[in-house]
């Protein structure tokens, strides 16, 4: 089976990873601007070389706590950049199977299952199936 890489990053104590094709790069922003009206789970914008970029707040999604400190994981879904807010970004993982998540649990869409990382499993978080249908069009306008 062919390996793939995934980005392994925390959201509070779990683990999660995103295959690396949907990782554009990594930002660690000085300043969120916060906007009354946003949509829930928007946490605000950042600027990236003069771009910007609309943050979604995957703790507050995924109703985990996060911490203070966070470091964005920009993504690009549906031809724009969006930053998802994560605790701490913890490197590349290799994996060369992605198995399907136990039969008792129903995952959301987004969960793709699971890759083991030595002794570790962790889920795969898929951005895109994340922010698709109506999750997306409720944030297109934002964009």
């Amino acid at each position: 089976m062919k390996e793939s890489y995934y980005l392994k990053y925390s959201i509070g104590k779990v683990v999660f990873a995103t295959p690396i094709e949907e990782v554009r790069e990594i930002a660690r922003p000085k300043e969120i601007i916060e906007k009354t009206g946003l949509a829930k789970n928007l946490a605000g914008y950042f600027r990236l070389r003069k771009q910007r970029i609309l943050l979604f707040d995957l703790p507050g999604f995924l109703k985990l706590n996060g911490h203070k400190e966070f470091e964005v994981i920009v993504s690009t879904i549906d031809g724009r950049p969006i930053g998802f807010k994560v605790n701490k970004v913890l490197g590349i993982v290799v994996s060369d199977e992605l198995s399907p998540f136990p039969e008792l649990v129903k995952p959301k869409k987004f969960l793709k299952g699971v890759i083991k990382d030595g002794k570790e499993f962790i889920q795969v978080l898929s951005f895109e199936s994340l922010l698709s249908g109506s999750r997306l069009k409720t944030i297109k306008k934002y964009l």
